[in-house]
């Protein structure tokens, strides 16, 4: 039985791989913001991975828990349309889906170390949604989009 934690894991590819592995019968921790979105028999575990502290607490929380990781995927995503900074100060979008993969793998990897065959997965998603243009930056960090 394997050990998988999953980053977005209640909703997307992050809980279709949540319930194949759960099909397989091994050990699998989600990570997400709504407990009602997990697969039944998943563990889960909430955590708004945009905050340092958080991924800071859950490293802790995971590293205390655990004995091992053999499998952590990177899903964790939510786009927002409009540019949002986190309380820490980026932007949003970009502290969670790129940010935070950083100090969250680095910080499990000696979980990961004690795995036989660790893997870790990482995917991400496009920066925006549709075309965008004539789009600027102002001076007070706000984006503001041109006529089409």
């Amino acid at each position: 039985m394997k050990t998988v934690v999953i980053t977005g894991g209640t909703d997307g590819i992050g809980r279709g791989l949540a319930r194949i592995y759960l099909q397989r019968g091994d050990r699998v921790v989600v990570v997400g913001t709504d407990k009602a979105k997990a697969e039944p028999g998943a563990r889960f575990i909430r955590a708004d991975l945009e905050l340092i502290d958080e991924n800071r607490r859950l490293i802790g929380r995971l590293s205390a828990e655990l004995d091992t990781i053999d499998v952590l995927v990177l899903g964790a995503r939510f786009q927002r349309s409009r540019r949002t900074e986190t309380a820490d100060g980026p932007e949003s979008n970009f502290a969670l889906t790129y940010l935070s993969r950083f100090p969250f793998s680095h910080g499990l990897a000696e979980l990961l170390g004690r795995a036989a065959d660790p893997v870790v997965l990482n995917f991400g998603g496009a920066g925006r949604f549709g075309p965008h243009v004539g789009t600027t930056f102002s001076s007070e960090r706000n984006i503001t989009a041109s006529p089409r």
